[in-house]
């Protein structure tokens, strides 16, 4: 009888040490499954932003190419809305193409009225900060592209002021 007690607690504690190593098993598993998981997505988002680093460096290449164009407008010299103040302004255009600079050339007292107007229309303390001659530009852009009806990379890609001055 004493036999079979020991062989009874014997086999008692081999069922926890059973359970255990299930436990243990499934554990490692579920961090096995946690790891490559997390590798995947690690590997994902670290290689999306690789891409987009080799697409701005083919551009930057094609841009070499192709070195920039600019085009020097006439200055200007408006009265501003209210009639108080003026503004002189220097305006340099980098511009797609010089199949474009070509366009704008043939429609320049077009492009010159239409950047007269705009100017004019603007209040001193509008063209004063950098946001506000930033927002300049970007009419600029928008009103000469229109004119010509051409996406900014095909036309007007960034307008550039040369001096500013509002007295």
């Amino acid at each position: 009888m004493a036999k079979e007690k020991e062989v009874a607690a014997e086999e008692a504690e081999d069922q926890p040490k059973g359970k255990g190593k299930k436990k243990l098993i499934i554990i490692v598993a579920a961090v096995l499954v946690l790891v490559l998981v997390g590798g995947g997505a690690a590997f994902l988002l670290l290689s999306k932003p690789a891409d987009k680093h080799a697409k701005q460096a083919e551009a930057a290449a094609e841009e070499d190419k192709n070195p920039p164009v600019y085009e020097s407008l006439d200055s200007f010299t408006v009265n501003l809305a209210g009639g108080e103040s003026y503004l002189a302004v220097e305006i340099k255009l980098l511009v797609a193409s010089t199949d474009f600079d070509e366009k704008l050339k043939e429609r320049m007292p077009e492009v010159r009225n239409d950047i007269l107007n705009l100017l004019s229309s603007k209040q001193p303390d509008e063209l004063s900060t950098p946001e506000g001659k930033a927002k300049l530009a970007a009419d600029i852009q928008t009103d000469i592209n229109g004119l010509l009806k051409v996406k900014p990379e095909k036309g007007v890609k960034k307008v550039l002021f040369g001096s500013f001055l509002i007295q």
